[in-house]
């Protein structure tokens, strides 16, 4: 059986939240790929009930790894875009719902508008948080903005 990482973890229960998600541009019609492991395809990536190609990388603080998942998430969303058939679909990120601030906090190390513009340029949708009891989304905006100092 393949090892299980948190990021898996994190991806098999969003994925379980937005099966029965009300909101059709969420919920899921196909699953184009679930796994953290995949050469060619987001960590996420799925068509919605209401047509939109979804495509999510999803991190986790979970791990020994964690200070290094920062800057993974900046080279992961790059490569996303050097992809073919992403000319029509909404990129997105997926962290744990407890792992905002600790991503918020470590973004902060970056001058705001650079952040700002690199959220712009890919461009990012949407950052998804999930726990146990379902998902919610905030705005790249609201996720630098989120760690209070």
């Amino acid at each position: 059986m393949e090892n299980r990482t948190p990021e898996q973890d994190l991806i098999d229960q969003f994925l379980r939240h937005l099966e029965k998600d009300a909101d059709e541009d969420l919920r899921v019609a196909k699953i184009i790929n679930k796994s953290c492991r995949s050469k060619t395809y987001a960590d996420v990536e799925f068509e919605s009930a209401s047509k939109i190609h979804w495509v999510i990388e999803a991190k986790s603080d979970d791990s020994g790894d964690r200070y290094n998942t920062v800057h993974k998430i900046f080279g992961e969303l790059l490569k996303e875009t050097g992809r073919t058939n992403r000319d029509d679909c909404r990129h997105a990120i997926l962290i744990p719902s407890n792992a905002v601030l600790f991503y918020s906090r470590a973004f902060q190390s970056i001058h705001r508008d650079k952040f700002l513009g690199f959220g712009e340029l890919i461009p990012v949708d949407t950052v998804f948080t999930c726990n146990e009891t379902g998902v919610d989304k905030i705005s790249w905006e609201a996720f630098y903005d989120a760690y209070a100092p």
